[in-house]
């Protein structure tokens, strides 16, 4: 059997390799002894339509898979209906954030034929025997699909150990042809993730629906093993930990550093994702540092203390003040995650948010502008309210303003504050030569080339 695993086509700037779907391949292979497992990644490829449609025309898969955001998601369905144009008899399967988080809205759609809610390794692998058998998928774990006319849900299971999973194959995520990220010091770099699951309750997140609201890690044992792995096979130079919460377990992370000083790894490694600055004290910095971390970036979303209790993240900003600053005296560079436009934000609010990020020592600030994700408390409040109706949720990007705050006249003073807050930020002589000097690679240049164009000029 053919199984092609896609990220479909998409305006989305950043181009990551796809771990999730490596997890996934490498899982399938390693259960299916026969299964032929392909991953197109049609950003990386800069496959638009035609393409995709033309490489499945070629490839002729049994099964197709693809993950999507919102942002993706009328992009992934037309997919779909390019493939059941192409045969009808090609398996279609939606899974990802939106459709973890939208199912009904997903599978209702004449050419999904199933989706998958939350973590598909488990499932994925069920579906595919039931398929070559007797075709019985009321058992299949997180799986949802049509019988009789009718959408069926099955029971929801997270994997407990994640130390039963292979590695994500990553000679079918080709991961070393990614571009560089901007921050990112040396090349070739791997992702890794050694944690799921996030016992948060942010209400502008939707995270848990995906991965499910408890915290659950692997050994650092084994993550050693695969940075040894990926050390030795494919001359890596630093490595990415892409948790949401790599630091949620202080003892955990204090052991991992101390097997990567211990095994002599010397790789140096950050965190892109947004640490928790409640989880992280001077002990654990000193001991990242010590171990190859040079950089993290910290999840503030915002400067005012009236916001924080709204989002309900709860973050002591003194707190805050004290981490970041302490992270950068130690030698690890900092970057700020931030949030404008929440519903409830005023204008001075945001003032608070562009003030604090520029009082701190980060050498990168990213403000995003608030958007309802899909799944998470704040976008079921906004529907109820009624607030959503005429918003198009597939066109939701971070440097496009959709919702006006209640503080605010309209989206063209969010947009214009979101403005003021990169230029001040950045225009700052010592931050801008730094971020100049340290991004001359082309893949760098052009992402920040990509991410001026969307948050400056709006295009």
């Amino acid at each position: 059997m053919k199984i092609l695993l896609v990220k479909v086509p998409s305006d989305i700037h950043v181009i990551l390799p796809p771990i999730g779907l490596g997890y996934l391949a490498a899982y399938l292979k390693s259960k299916i002894k026969d299964a032929e497992v392909i991953i197109l990644d049609c950003l990386k490829e800069k496959y638009d339509h035609k393409k995709f449609s033309e490489y499945i025309q070629t490839n002729k898969p049994d099964v197709v898979g693809m993950t999507a955001f919102t942002l993706e998601i009328e992009s992934a369905l037309k997919c779909c209906e390019e493939i059941k144009n192409i045969d009808k008899n090609i398996i279609t399967v939606m899974g990802g954030p939106h459709t973890s988080n939208s199912p009904e809205q997903v599978l209702c759609n004449k050419n999904v034929d199933f989706i998958f809610r939350g973590e598909a390794e488990l499932g994925f692998y069920e579906l595919i025997n039931e398929l070559n058998s007797k075709k019985n998928f009321s058992k299949v774990h997180n799986l949802g699909y049509k019988e009789e006319g009718k959408m069926r849900f099955n029971l929801i299971k997270y994997i407990d150990d994640l130390d039963e999973i292979p590695y994500p194959d990553y000679e079918l995520m080709k991961f070393n042809e990614y571009p560089k990220m901007y921050f990112m010091k040396k090349f070739p770099s791997a992702p890794i993730l050694t944690s799921r699951g996030c016992p948060f309750s942010c209400t502008f997140c939707s995270a848990g629906k995906l991965s499910g609201k408890k915290f659950r890690s692997r050994s650092p044992e084994k993550i050693i093993e695969e940075i040894k792995f990926l050390k030795e096979r494919y001359k890596i130079k630093e490595f990415e930990i892409w948790d949401d919460n790599f630091t949620m377990n202080k003892e955990r992370a204090l052991k991992f550093c101390d097997l990567l000083i211990k095994e002599n790894i010397s790789l140096e490694w950050w965190c892109p994702n947004g640490l928790r600055i409640e989880t992280l004290d001077e002990e654990l910095l000193r001991k990242m540092k010590q171990s190859g971390c040079y950089a993290m970036a910290v999840g503030i979303e915002s400067g005012s203390e009236k916001i924080q209790k709204d989002m309900k993240k709860y973050l002591n900003l003194n707190k805050a003040r004290e981490i970041v600053n302490l992270a950068h005296k130690i030698g690890i560079r900092m970057q700020g995650f931030f949030i404008l436009g929440y519903p409830t934000e005023t204008r001075e609010d945001i003032l608070k948010t562009i003030k604090f990020a520029k009082e701190l020592p980060f050498e990168r600030a990213s403000f995003s502008l608030f958007q309802p994700l899909v799944g998470s408390e704040i976008y079921d409040c906004l529907k109820e309210e009624g607030k959503l109706k005429e918003m198009d949720l597939s066109k939701c990007e971070y440097s496009k303003p959709s919702i006006v705050p209640d503080g605010l006249k309209d989206l063209n003073e969010l947009k214009s504050l979101q403005r003021k807050a990169i230029l001040e930020f950045y225009l700052r002589p010592k931050v801008f030569i730094k971020f100049v000097i340290e991004n001359l690679s082309i893949d760098q240049l052009k992402e920040i080339g990509n991410m001026f164009k969307k948050y400056i000029l709006n295009k």
